[in-house]
């Protein structure tokens, strides 16, 4: 009686720490009527890039999964003396958070630096609709974030009860499997789910400590610089686009 009463209690505990591998997908949706036709051929539809989830139910850890300078876009053109270039990276990110404190670590690269941006969790309010679905062998329930300018899906199964996701999307009653952002223009996939014991989950600390609003800061800043430079006389054009977490 002893040993069946304790099954419940395991199979839950088993429930709630592992690895999550997403798929992170991002469409490359261009209003630059002036670009050079020859690089908007070349450049493809989407860029994707592998990432995974390391959790318990206590904090989170979610990273860039391949290897540096996957999903990077980078194509070219010259014509008559004159360079056009196209450039999408996906800079290093670590986001640590903290599910009892409700506190997060962003490790950021931004043009060769390193931060640490530190602050509270995203507060995500959900819309539970009642929709469900199978993915894998879990079942899923549907939510939607409310009070916002981001139209965001996400899948969810309570079957893993932790309140964690990708990136800063998280506090449902489980483990997000899958997530739309915007009518498919960002969307983050599961491709494998490993529910197994996890050693004490480290925050990262490479990188300048600053608040959510100095780096604000600091990335418009460099926006200004880039700007400028935009505007000078040089015989190329080198566009940067780079996609970051929204946290």
């Amino acid at each position: 009686l002893i040993t069946l009463a304790l099954v419940p209690w395991l199979l839950a505990a088993q429930n709630t720490s592992g690895e999550v591998t997403y798929k992170e997908t991002i469409q490359i949706k261009l209003e630059m009527p002036d670009m050079d036709e020859n690089i908007k051929k070349m450049i493809p539809p989407s860029q994707s890039a592998s990432k995974v989830l390391v959790f318990s139910d206590a904090a989170s850890l979610y990273k860039n999964a391949g290897p540096k300078g996957e999903g990077d876009v980078e194509v070219g053109h010259e014509e008559d003396g004159r360079e056009m270039r196209f450039v999408m990276k996906t800079p290093e990110s670590i986001l640590f958070t903290d599910l009892e404190e409700g506190q997060t670590v962003h490790q950021r690269e931004f043009f060769g630096r390193d931060f640490l941006v530190t602050g509270p969790a995203r507060e995500c309010k959900w819309k539970l609709t009642g929709e469900k679905k199978k993915i894998g062998e879990y079942e899923c329930q549907k939510a939607m974030l409310q009070d916002t300018a981001q139209q965001v899906v996400a899948w969810f199964t309570p079957q893993i009860p932790v309140p964690a996701g990708p990136g800063e999307f998280g506090m449902l009653p489980g483990l997000i499997l899958e997530l739309d952002m915007d009518n498919g223009t960002r969307t983050v996939v599961v491709t494998k789910l490993d529910l197994k014991p996890v050693d004490k989950i480290e925050k990262p600390s490479k990188g300048k400590k600053v608040t959510a609003a100095e780096f604000k800061a600091i990335e418009e800043e460099k926006m200004k610089e880039m700007g400028v430079e935009m505007g000078g006389q040089g015989k190329g054009v080198r566009m940067i686009i780079r996609t970051e977490d929204r946290n």
